[in-house]
């Protein structure tokens, strides 16, 4: 399994999660975490509370994986 496709398995409850519970659940490195969580930032797939330091799926990405995950 990919990267990116560990982190969007681990947000796709829909919940905050925190970014060092992400990394060591995903077992990446901080700054591989760091840049794929920007890059799904980017690209409107995660929201990141960057105060909190948690992230979660926008409702368009849970809508989407909701649907393709079936």
């Amino acid at each position: 399994m990919f990267e990116i496709d560990q982190i969007l398995v681990l947000l796709k409850d829909g919940s905050w999660h925190k970014l060092n519970e992400i990394a060591k659940q995903s077992r990446l490195q901080q700054a591989e975490l760091d840049a794929i969580v920007g890059f799904l930032e980017e690209n409107e797939f995660v929201c990141i509370d960057k105060e909190n330091q948690k992230a979660r799926l926008t409702s368009p990405a849970l809508r989407f994986l909701m649907k393709t995950s079936t």
